[in-house]
Formats: C-alpha cells, structure tokens, sequence
C-alpha cells in the first residue's frame, strides 16, 4: 500500500516544511561570498565592520596598531584619508563617489562589532 502525505492526504511522501539545506560555496555568488570573507576576515581581527552597499568599512577611535593596519592591507583594505576609514571593494569596484554619500545611497549596517577585552 502506498504512503499517504500526511498534511494533504494523497498519495505520496510528505513534504518537509524546514528550511531548505544552503547551497553549496561553489553556486554563491562571487561577490557575496567575498562580501561574507571579508566580513569573516574583521570577526577574526576583532574590529568593526560596517557594511555600506556592498563595501566594507572599517573604523577606529584612535590610530590602530601597525600590526592591524598592516593585516588590513594585505587583506585589501584600502585607508579612505578623506573618509576617516579603512574601505575593501569587496570585488565591486565602482566609480569615485566624491560627489556622492554612499551611507546616504546605500544605508549602512554594522555587521560585527568587537568583542570588548576581559
């Protein structure tokens, strides 16, 4: 005899309503998925990272060490003098946006901030 789907009654096995699995890292999107290593990248240094469209900023109170300048660096990062902080195209690189605020287009979201020292 036939197995009954329990939530419409008909024949058939029933369909999971969980989530479906993610898919895996080789069908994500180029751009995400640098977007989501750069992110990873500020989580293992413990800085803050601000996402401005698809752009990485980071920002600090003061002067960092030379050894976390110099990690930015070799991760991408580029010093913005004009903007303060520590910017990574992420891949996406775009025109210059002196005439414009990319916070203003784009909106912005922290997307890890530091954890504080014991």
């Amino acid at each position: 005899m036939a197995k009954h789907n329990q939530q419409t009654g008909r024949p058939g096995p029933a369909r999971s309503t969980a989530a479906a699995a993610p898919a895996p890292a080789e069908n994500v999107n180029p751009a995400l998925s640098a977007t989501l290593e750069v992110i990873d990248f500020c989580r293992r240094l413990n800085v803050t990272a601000e996402l401005v469209g698809r752009w990485v900023w980071v920002s600090f109170p003061d002067t960092p060490e030379e050894a976390i300048r110099k990690a930015l660096k070799e991760h991408g990062f580029q010093w913005s003098p004009r903007r303060g902080k520590w910017a990574h195209n992420c891949g996406v690189p775009t025109k210059s946006a002196h005439q414009s605020d990319p916070w203003a287009k784009y909106g912005s979201r922290i997307v890890h901030q530091p954890k504080a020292a014991v």
